[in-house]
C-alpha cells in the first residue's frame, strides 16, 4: 500500500501513518453523517409553519373534551 499523503491547502505533502489515515477517515465521515442529519432536520424546519399548529389543535380539542365531560357531569347532578 502506498504512503497516504495530506496535502494541504498550500500543497505541501504530509505523510500519514495508517493509523492516523484512518482516524482522519473516520472524522470525515463522522462530519459527513453530521451533516446530512443538519440537513434533514434543516429540510423539515418551517415544513408545517403555514398550517394550524397540531399542538394548538390537540390543547383546544381537550379543551372542548374537558367542557363537554363537566357538562355532562353537570347534567347528571341535576
Amino acid at each position: 500500500m502506498a504512503t497516504p499523503l495530506l496535502i494541504t491547502p498550500d500543497g505541501k505533502k504530509i505523510e500519514l501513518s495508517p493509523e492516523t489515515y484512518k482516524q482522519i477517515q473516520k472524522i470525515l465521515r463522522e462530519q459527513k453523517n453530521r451533516a446530512q442529519r443538519l440537513a434533514r432536520i434543516d429540510s423539515l424546519h418551517g415544513k408545517y409553519a403555514a398550517k394550524t399548529s397540531l399542538t394548538q389543535a390537540l390543547l383546544k380539542e381537550r379543551r372542548e373534551e374537558l367542557a363537554r365531560e363537566e357538562a355532562k357531569l353537570k347534567r347528571r347532578k341535576g
